[in-house]
């Protein structure tokens, strides 16, 4: 599929999202610049993304847990649970818990366009097929995270998992779920995206609530769509002190107006706010590591690598450029465990 529009719709795009046109853009030279430009930032970033209007809404709720299946597997306990994280809507997730003592890590794992997404993460397979994809592309990074040691959570998502969210019953949004949890929370002024992260902080208080977690090393992890909602998650939440988004990092739109990203994971009037380095400065200073596949369809290399260049610049201008890196996997739109895990591990020692 060309992403090439026809010469006077791309000269309409350039114009349309113009650099000038981003309010928010990160223009700092020193950390305490970019700590002062967070503040803004940050508080108009959850006003766009629709989660202030949640935190006002939602203010006072309880989220209540109910544990159902339990397994006792090779060194962690694996406990099927769901948790009502606003009234009336229940998130079922795999809370993966190691056998030895805490205080533990937490790692919070959302997945992307996947109906049996969270069941991926943790690695139970539902054929001989889905066991050797999981096998193959490292999809089990729950598993992954439970062995070194992490309390591993694995969500389902809104919108991308089978049973969990807004279905597009008579296929009126194009038989797509995601689209139709989309079009449903812009219409009560909040967005997919905002839920996706509303759902990760409530896992978050959750796990620090419930258990004898570390604070001071919250991972959260995700590939395509869960790379995205584990980029906003960062971004709002500070409690996170390690980002890792997989196959989903890219420019909102590259240079000629190409829109990468599922619609689902769309911002209304994110443009006239930043471009997606504007928003992992705010995850600076905080860790975060990128992977993206070589041969992924989904993403331009030359746009990738634009919007790497965008999030090095404000890495190398607080001087912590050792707390981000960028990789590139020799592959299409999977996990790869041998570019993530060292990184991860070597903010654990």
């Amino acid at each position: 599929m060309s992403d090439v529009y026809a010469a006077s719709t791309e000269s309409y795009l350039r114009s349309l999202y113009a650099a000038e046109r981003h309010r928010r853009s990160c223009q700092i030279q020193s950390i305490d610049q970019l700590l002062e430009w967070q503040l803004d930032a940050r508080h108009d970033l959850y006003q766009i993304v629709g989660l202030q209007r949640m935190q006002e809404e939602l203010a006072g709720h309880v989220p209540a847990i109910e544990y159902e299946i339990s397994a006792e597997i090779d060194g962690y306990t694996r406990t099927r649970c769901t948790i009502e994280t606003e009234p009336g809507f229940a998130l079922s997730f795999w809370l993966l818990k190691p056998d030895q003592a805490g205080p533990h890590p937490l790692a919070v794992l959302p997945h992307g366009h996947d109906k049996i997404g969270s069941d991926t993460t943790v690695g139970v397979a539902h054929s001989d097929e889905h066991a050797q994809k999981i096998t193959v592309e490292d999809r089990d990074i729950g598993v992954q995270a439970v062995k070194r040691g992490y309390l591993a959570i694995a969500p389902a998502a809104r919108g991308t998992s089978g049973d969990v969210g807004i279905p597009d019953i008579g296929d009126r949004h194009g038989a797509r779920s995601c689209r139709s949890q989309f079009m449903h929370a812009i219409l009560a002024g909040r967005t997919a995206t905002a839920e996706r992260v509303w759902d990760v902080m409530r896992l978050i208080d959750w796990a620090i609530a419930d258990f004898d977690i570390d604070e001071s090393n919250i991972l959260v992890m995700g590939n395509s769509g869960g790379g995205v909602i584990t980029l906003y998650s960062a971004a709002c939440d500070e409690r996170i002190t390690c980002a890792v988004p997989s196959c989903s990092f890219a420019p909102y739109v590259s240079e000629t107006g190409y829109i990468h990203h599922c619609d689902c994971n769309a911002i209304p009037g994110i443009s006239r706010w930043g471009e997606i380095w504007d928003l992992t400065a705010l995850i600076a200073p905080r860790h975060l590591c990128i992977v993206n596949g070589r041969a992924d369809k989904l993403f331009s290399v030359d746009e990738v690598e634009r919007a790497v260049t965008g999030t090095r610049r404000i890495y190398d201008a607080i001087e912590l450029s050792d707390r981000f890196e960028h990789h590139w996997g020799p592959a299409g739109h999977r996990f790869y465990s041998d570019l993530m895990w060292p990184f991860v591990s070597r903010i654990d020692d």
